[in-house]
Formats: structure tokens, C-alpha cells, sequence
């Protein structure tokens, strides 16, 4: 055996593995060369299935010496380099299998008279959007892409997951071969590629041309189910259609006092906004902001000069210079389109600096922005350094403030609701506590613009 090929896979094949059809195919040759000529061979078609699973474990256990084989080959580990070593074939030398006439092999693909069940099937790799936005989750997921696990509203985490705009369709890449057709066995999936519910309301529109998934999201649902499965592989992505849910917003130009006005124009908020809505919050959740009217707030207005740096104490009310700012509060309310949930007025209140009190006697930090969900009172010091403004800085903070309002307190200490935080702890997060990350995660899209209604799928 010494002039036994090498042979190198990308991705992992075996139990729980990727298992692309060229990897497959490569181990199965390989476990033939090294294989007795005596003992039955595999069926080199590229497929895992129950026989190349036993010869895996098999190899591990003579060739390697597993007491418990993993049934798995991995790029760069132990079992990939045993195949690779000519030596393996005499270890490899065992009782030969003993044919049973009554008993044929099996075939490699899964048996159709008994069915394996999807979840137990080998996972179709997902490679992710092709418009390259956010709101997606892979699968297989590390614990940080949907959120942290202690949540006061867990979700499903056997499959990707994919925020589709109300009307609008995505594209997702798959690690699947365009040359075999893909079948999809979730329930309510019909011929014509949509999936209803048991009312018959059409949920969404499925199609696969070559690698790609398109999805068209056609009537609000929040994990409608797709399953499909292609050469004993399988995927399961859930699917939630937003419709677009509008912030309104009333913006105050403040000026502290004479020369202190802030230096945010009124063009440079447009920018603000067109960042926060296009990049920020459409692709990951379907919301936007609407501008419904900007107001210079003087010094005269407010009745009083305010300090060089605006303090909000909410511990000592006589130091709290916000106070002067909420009598302009507007609350009103306003439509939102397709039925989306009701969203509360917000007033941004935009100053040249600020500082605020979090914590009971402690002295008064300088901060980016606070936000009231109560009342909808957003101050933001405006990020200007002469003639130059952070637009997106300001972006980041007026999403981040804003989604302290829309989400709530999700996060949970331990098992129980013991304090509530409001911080995402992951750094690339939108609402990481200080940061500048711009994920949204799973559990904080669906609480930013939730579903209520959850259709049950139609039974075939």
C-alpha cells in the first residue's frame, strides 16, 4: 500500500457532520483501499448513510484504538490521518463479514420504507444571505448569534433562522449540489412552493435555483417552519415575516444658552436617520424611522439657561436639568402600516453634552444618550467636534437608545427575573452597553417588532 493516495476533505463527514457528497465520497474510496478484500465494500455514491457510519466506527476502533468511535472524520484530526497512512490496511485486518443470504447490504442512502427522521439526518450547511444583512442565524449556531441563552423569551434552536420584510424576498446560500433536486417536507407546503396555514393564509413562497434559497415573505408569521432535505441531508430554517413597523420622531435642536446650541444641521440629521434605517434597523428587523417634525428649542423657550453639560439625576431631582426638556414632550399617535404593533412617540432631544446619574450617589458620568421608555424622552449629546459631526455615531446611539424602549428587559439573572437587565452582554451587539457593535440578536428582533399571531401550519 505504499503508494496510497492522499486524500483531503473541507468539511467535517460522519455522525452530525456536514457530509458534502465530494468529502463523502473521498472517505468511502479511501476506506475501500485500506478495506480486507474479503469484507463487503462501500458503495462509493457520496452519501452517509448506516453502512458508511459502521465502517467509520469500525476503523476507529481497530485501526485507532476508540473504546467509544466518534464516527466522525475531521480535516487535520487523528482519523483522517490514519486513512492517509498505508500501515492502517494491516490494522485494519479483522474477521471477514460473513454474507447472509437472508439479509442483503444495505444501501447507503437512507431506506424510504423507513424513513430516518429529518432531525437525525446528517445538516445541509447554511453560507448565509446573499444581500449580505443581518437579521439571520445560521445553523449550526454558537450560543452568541441567538442571543443569550437565559431570556425571559427562549427560542428554537435546532435550525437557521431568517427576518423576512412584509412583501419582500431574501436569498440564502446553501451547501447543497445544484445537480439534485431539493425536497421540502415541512407541513402546509404545497406544489406551488407556498406554505399555508391551517386557515389557508399563505405564509410564504419557497424556491431553490441551483445553490440558492429565495424566500418571499406574503403575510406576517414569526417561525414559520421550512424543512427540506436533499441526498439524505437535511435543514430546517424558520422563517419570520415582519411588516414594517414605524418609530415616529419629533427632534429638538436645544441651545443651553447663548452660543450653546447644538451643531447637528438639519441635513446631518437626514444622514443620521438614512444610516439608522438603511443599515441598521430595515435589514435586521423591519423598522424604520419617521421624521414628523424638528423644532430649535433656545434657551428663552426653555425658560432658563442650562448647564455647559446637561445632568440627568434621577436620584436628586434638584440637580436633574432633563426636568426643563419633558414639558415639550409631544405624544401623539399614529397609524402603522399592515397592522404592526403600536409604537410609542419619541421625543430626541439632541444637546452639545451631557452627563447622567445611573446610580444612587454615585457623581454624574458623561454619557452618549439616556432614554425614558415611559414617556419617549431621548437626549443625545451631538457628537460635533468643530464643524464635524459623528453621523454615525449618532446613527448607533439613536438605535441603541430607541431599542432599549421597543425590546424592554428581556435578560434574566439565572433561572428567575431577579433584576432585569437592559444590555445585551455579547461586544458586537447593538445594545452592548457602550459599544459600537450593530447586531441585532434573535430574541431582540422579535421583541423590537413582534408577531402576536402565530398561525399553526396546514396539514398535508
Amino acid at each position: 500500500m505504499s503508494s496510497l493516495p492522499r486524500i483531503q476533505i473541507e468539511r467535517s463527514v460522519g455522525y452530525r457532520a456536514q457530509n458534502n457528497i465530494a468529502d463523502v465520497r473521498k472517505v468511502q474510496t479511501q476506506l475501500n483501499l485500506l478495506l480486507d478484500p474479503k469484507r463487503t465494500k462501500l458503495v462509493e455514491d457520496g452519501f452517509y448513510g448506516p453502512n458508511t457510519k459502521e465502517r467509520i466506527g469500525d476503523f476507529q476502533s481497530h485501526v485507532l484504538g476508540f473504546q467509544f468511535p466518534d464516527f466522525r472524520v475531521d480535516p487535520g484530526a487523528k482519523t483522517i490521518r490514519a486513512l492517509n497512512d498505508p500501515a492502517s490496511k494491516q490494522k485494519w485486518t479483522v474477521t471477514p463479514d460473513k454474507p447472509d443470504p437472508d439479509k442483503p447490504d444495505k444501501p447507503n442512502k437512507p431506506d424510504p420504507v423507513k424513513p430516518v427522521p429529518p432531525e437525525d439526518m446528517p445538516k445541509i450547511p447554511v453560507h448565509g444571505p446573499t444581500d449580505l444583512a443581518g437579521g439571520f442565524d445560521t445553523y449550526p449556531a454558537p450560543a452568541q448569534v441567538l442571543g443569550p441563552s437565559k431570556v425571559s423569551t427562549p427560542v428554537d434552536r435546532d435550525g437557521a433562522w431568517i427576518m423576512i420584510p412584509h412583501g419582500s424576498e431574501r436569498s440564502i446560500r446553501l451547501g447543497i449540489s445544484s445537480e439534485e433536486p431539493v425536497q421540502f417536507v415541512s407541513k402546509g407546503f404545497g406544489e406551488d412552493g407556498v406554505v399555508r396555514s391551517f386557515k389557508k393564509e399563505e405564509l410564504v413562497k419557497v424556491s431553490v435555483t441551483g445553490r440558492t434559497l429565495t424566500i418571499k415573505g406574503l403575510n406576517p408569521c414569526k417561525n414559520c417552519k421550512l424543512d427540506l432535505v436533499q441526498n439524505g441531508r437535511h435543514l430546517r430554517i424558520y422563517v419570520s415575516v415582519k411588516p414594517l413597523r414605524v418609530v415616529p420622531l419629533f427632534v429638538f435642536h436645544v441651545e443651553h444658552g447663548p452660543g450653546m446650541k447644538s451643531r447637528v444641521s438639519s441635513s446631518e440629521l437626514r444622514t443620521v436617520l438614512k444610516i439608522a434605517n438603511s443599515e441598521i434597523l430595515r435589514p435586521q428587523c423591519n423598522v424604520e424611522f419617521d421624521l414628523k417634525g424638528q423644532t430649535e428649542l433656545s434657551h428663552k423657550d426653555i425658560g432658563k439657561h442650562l448647564g455647559a453639560i446637561v445632568r440627568g439625576d434621577g436620584f436628586d431631582d434638584k440637580k436633574d436639568e432633563f426636568k426643563y426638556l419633558r414639558p415639550f414632550l409631544k405624544d401623539r399617535t399614529f397609524s402603522q402600516p399592515h397592522g404592526a404593533d403600536h409604537v410609542k412617540t419619541v421625543n430626541l432631544f439632541i444637546v452639545r453634552n451631557m452627563r447622567s446619574t445611573v446610580e444612587e450617589g454615585k457623581r454624574p458620568v458623561s454619557v452618549w444618550g439616556a432614554m425614558n421608555s415611559a414617556s419617549g424622552m431621548c437626549v443625545m449629546r451631538d457628537r460635533s467636534i468643530g464643524r464635524f459631526t459623528g453621523v454615525n455615531g449618532l446613527a448607533h446611539t439613536l438605535c441603541h437608545e430607541v431599542g432599549h424602549m421597543l425590546i424592554g428587559q428581556i435578560y434574566t439573572h439565572g433561572h428567575d427575573i431577579v433584576q432585569p437587565e437592559s444590555h445585551n452582554p455579547f461586544t458586537d451587539a447593538l445594545m452592548y452597553s457602550g459599544g459600537k457593535g450593530n447586531k441585532l440578536y434573535r430574541v431582540e428582533v422579535e421583541a423590537m417588532n413582534p408577531t402576536r399571531h402565530q398561525p399553526p401550519p396546514l396539514s398535508l
